[in-house]
């Protein structure tokens, strides 16, 4: 892996977060490089994890030391994901532009974000929990290897609303049966607690499909594969998904 100019993404991941490069405080800091520009991040930026129906974590964004970066026009159904990590004490770009498809509405605020509207919720969320079909090795994150009982449900009226469960019910979505749930990360929008009708099953699974998903952030198999390989909880990960101006 090796530290990469100043990508437009990159740049745009400043902005977004409040901070202008032509600042004094910014110009201290040479933009050449990936390198300095999450140092200027790490050490300066205090957001804070958010997504709609979880509570503000202690942890501000700065203490992550890998971030999935998702980014797409206003409107679009495809984007690219970009994902950078911490070596050896310095911000390097792992991957860069992978193509994402995104919901069929396009991205949307996370706070906006309701149940079935075809959105990708925008915000930034803390990347906890990999699922997948088969035994894999994954870094200080929770791993759960699921059955052909496991189910998702996105049913508001239930208890079991935006949860993962072992049983069957109405609502309940089963995970065996779809190639889209071999393996995905989930995307911890409206999961502590899930606030009914707020969205649910918001995932960055596995999809093959020349089309937009329902809502989730969709990349091929090869892609996923890659970057659950390089995820390590002990990093922080975050996933930050945000629209282009």
């Amino acid at each position: 892996m090796k530290s990469i100019d100043s990508p437009k993404s990159l740049i745009f991941l400043i902005h977004s977060l409040g901070f202008s490069p032509k600042s004094k405080q910014f110009q201290c800091h040479k933009t050449n490089s990936i390198t300095v520009l999450f140092s200027f991040l790490y050490f300066f930026c205090q957001l804070p994890l958010l997504s709609q129906g979880n509570p503000p974590p202690e942890s501000p964004l700065g203490k992550a030391e890998q971030i999935l970066f998702v980014t797409a026009k206003a409107g679009e159904t495809t984007g690219s994901l970009d994902f950078y990590t911490v070596t050896d004490g310095e911000w390097v770009g792992v991957i860069e532009k992978i193509p994402v498809r995104l919901g069929r509405n396009g991205l949307l605020s996370g706070l906006e974000k309701r149940e079935g509207d075809g959105h990708t919720p925008t915000g930034v969320f803390p990347i906890q929990r990999i699922i997948g079909k088969s035994k894999k090795e994954i870094r200080s994150l929770e791993y759960t290897e699921i059955q052909k009982n496991h189910h998702w449900n996105d049913n508001p009226k239930s208890k079991n609303y935006n949860q993962l469960t072992k049983q069957s019910e109405k609502g309940a979505i089963p995970l065996w049966d779809s190639y889209i749930y071999e393996l995905f990360v989930v995307i911890e929008h409206n999961t502590k607690p899930a606030l009914p009708g707020m969205g649910s099953m918001i995932f960055l699974h596995i999809w093959n499909e020349d089309k937009p998903t329902s809502g989730c952030v969709g990349v091929s198999k090869e892609g996923l594969e890659t970057l659950v390989s390089v995820l390590d909880g002990d990093k922080k990960p975050i996933i930050f998904i945000q629209i282009l101006d």
